[in-house]
C-alpha cells in the first residue's frame, strides 16, 4: 500500500520544516518514511526495526527501511509518499525513500506481487520519538496503565462506577518541603488562577496543536540529526499508548504538556530563580536568569522542558526576524523552556479588558493549542470562574491529574478520562470472524 504522508502529503509540503519534524501519528517519525510491518509479517522474514531491506515487483526496485508497528495487517506493508526528494529544497532534500519507484500508472497505490523483503548488511536509525521523554519505566508492560496515566472506562463501567477513574490511587503521606497553601488565590485580590483541562475521549492524536505551539512561540526546527538525539524542542507532544493484542490494540492518544503544578517539583531545585510561580499560578520562566544547569529538567516528572544545546535562532539575518512572534521571547543556546500557557495572549487578554475595565470573560483568552485542535480537546480558562468552561470540567468526576498523586505535585493541567461505548454485538461478532480465518 502506497499512501499520501500525515504530514508532507504526496511531497508538495516535503520543504517545510514544521512539518518535517512534526512527530506522525502512531508511527512517531520525524524527518523520515519508512516501510511499516505487523509483528507477525516481519518476524517471518526476520526483519527487525531500522533494518534496510530491499522491495522488488516487477523489476522495479527499492531500498528502504523497516519498521514495525502495532495494528498493521498481516501479510502488507505500508509505505508512505513524499520521500527521497533531490528537488525539494533545503529541509525536504535528502530524507527518507522515495516510494514511487514501486508505483505504476495501471496501479498507482495499491501494488500486489512483490517478492519476499531482501534483508541487506545495512542499519538506518529512524528519527522517531517514541521513546522521547517517556514517563514510563517499564516502556514493554503497561505500567501506564497501572500508574494510571492514562485512565479508561466503558459507558457501563463509568455509569457503575463515576468515580472510576480515582481508583487505586496512591495518597502519599503527609510529608512535604511545601508550605501548606503556599499559594493563595483569593478571588478579592488575584482574580485570575489558569488552568487547562485535555479530554482524552475527544483527542484523535493529530498533533494540530504541537504545530500551532510552535508557531506561535518561536520553536525552532533543531533537525533531523539532533531529533535522534532526543532534542526535538517542541513545548506539547503526543504521547500514543498501545493497549491489547499487538494485531489489533486499542490505541490512546494524551497530549502532555507543562502541567503548571502549584507543588512544582523544577521550582525548588533551580539555583538562580529562573523558574518561579506567578500571582496568578503559572510556572513562569526569567529566560534573562536562566544558566543552563537542567536541573529543573532532570527534576521534572513529565519530561515537558526543553533545553536549547544549539544556537537554533539567527538573530543576524533581517528578514529571518519577520518569522518570529515579536510577542513572545526568542531564546538562544544554553537556555531552558517549557510551556508558558500562552502568557502573551493572557496579557493581551488582560489589556484589553482594563481598557473597559471588566474582568476577562470566559474563552476571551484561548492558547495556540486550544485555538487549533479540531476536536475541541483542549479547554483554557479561569478556575476562579465558577461558571467557567475549564472549572466545570475540573469538576467532573471522572478528572484526574497525571501523577498527581504520586508525586503530590497539584497540576494545574487535568485530563478527562477516556470512555468509550463498544458495541459487545459487534465486538463479538468481528472476534468469530478472527478465529474462522
Amino acid at each position: 500500500m502506497l499512501r499520501p504522508d500525515p504530514h508532507v502529503y504526496d511531497g508538495r509540503f516535503a520543504n517545510n520544516g514544521w512539518l518535517q519534524e512534526l512527530p506522525k501519528p502512531i508511527t512517531l517519525f520525524t524527518w523520515d518514511n519508512a516501510a511499516l510491518f505487523s509483528f507477525n509479517t516481519a518476524k517471518k522474514f526476520g526483519i527487525t526495526s531500522d533494518h534496510v531491506i530491499e522491495l522488488e515487483v516487477g523489476g522495479r526496485k527499492l531500498r528502504t527501511v523497516a519498521w514495525l508497528i502495532p495494528g498493521m495487517p498481516d501479510d502488507c506493508i505500508n509505505l508512505h509518499l513524499g520521500y527521497g526528494r533531490t528537488w525539494a529544497g533545503h529541509n525536504g532534500n535528502g530524507h527518507g525513500y522515495n516510494a514511487y519507484l514501486l508505483s505504476t500508472t495501471g496501479s498507482p497505490l495499491v501494488i500486489t506481487g512483490v517478492s519476499a523483503p531482501v534483508l541487506t548488511d545495512e542499519m538506518h536509525q529512524v528519527a522517531a520519538v517514541h521513546v522521547h521523554h517517556n514517563v514510563e519505566f517499564e516502556p514493554k508492560g503497561e505500567e501506564w496503565k497501572n500508574r494510571g496515566i492514562v485512565r479508561t472506562a466503558t459507558l457501563e463501567e463509568y455509569k457503575a462506577n463515576p468515580q472510576f477513574a480515582h481508583e487505586g490511587e496512591y495518597k502519599p503521606q503527609e510529608l512535604t518541603m511545601y508550605k501548606p497553601q503556599e499559594h493563595r488565590y483569593d478571588p478579592q485580590t488575584t482574580p485570575y488562577k489558569w488552568g487547562m483541562s485535555i479530554d482524552l475521549n475527544s483527542c484523535i492524536g493529530c498533533s494540530s496543536c504541537v504545530v500551532a505551539c510552535q508557531s506561535e512561540n518561536n520553536i525552532p526546527v533543531v533537525g533531523q540529526f539532533e531529533v535522534t538525539r532526543g532534542r526535538e524542542m517542541h513545548w506539547i507532544r503526543i504521547d500514543n499508548y498501545f493497549q491489547g493484542d499487538l494485531d489489533n490494540p486499542k490505541t490512546h492518544f494524551q497530549p502532555v504538556t507543562c502541567m503548571q503544578c502549584e507543588n512544582a517539583p523544577c521550582e525548588v531545585v533551580c539555583p538562580v530563580g529562573a523558574t518561579v510561580h506567578s500571582t496568578e499560578g503559572l510556572n513562569d520562566m526569567v529566560y534573562n536568569r536562566c544558566v543552563g544547569t537542567r536541573y529543573c529538567s532532570n527534576n521534572c516528572p513529565y519530561k515537558v522542558r526543553r533545553f536549547n544545546f544549539m544556537l537554533y535562532s539567527d538573530f543576524e539575518t533581517p528578514q529571518f526576524k519577520l518569522l518570529n512572534n515579536p510577542d513572545v521571547t526568542v531564546r538562544s543556546r544554553g537556555v531552558m523552556e517549557k510551556c508558558t500557557y500562552c502568557i502573551q495572549r493572557i496579557n493581551r487578554g488582560r489589556i484589553e479588558a482594563e481598557k473597559a475595565s471588566r474582568q476577562i470573560a470566559d474563552g476571551e483568552v484561548k492558547t495556540a493549542c486550544q485555538q487549533s485542535c479540531p476536536a475541541d480537546a483542549i479547554v483554557f480558562g479561569n478556575l476562579n470562574d465558577q461558571q467557567s468552561r475549564v472549572y466545570r470540567l475540573q469538576n467532573l468526576p471522572h478528572n484526574y491529574g497525571m501523577l498527581a498523586e504520586d508525586l503530590n505535585t497539584h497540576p494545574r493541567t487535568m485530563y478527562l478520562a477516556e470512555i468509550t461505548n463498544p458495541n459487545r454485538d459487534l465486538m463479538e461478532e468481528s472476534e468469530k470472524q478472527a478465529e474462522h480465518s
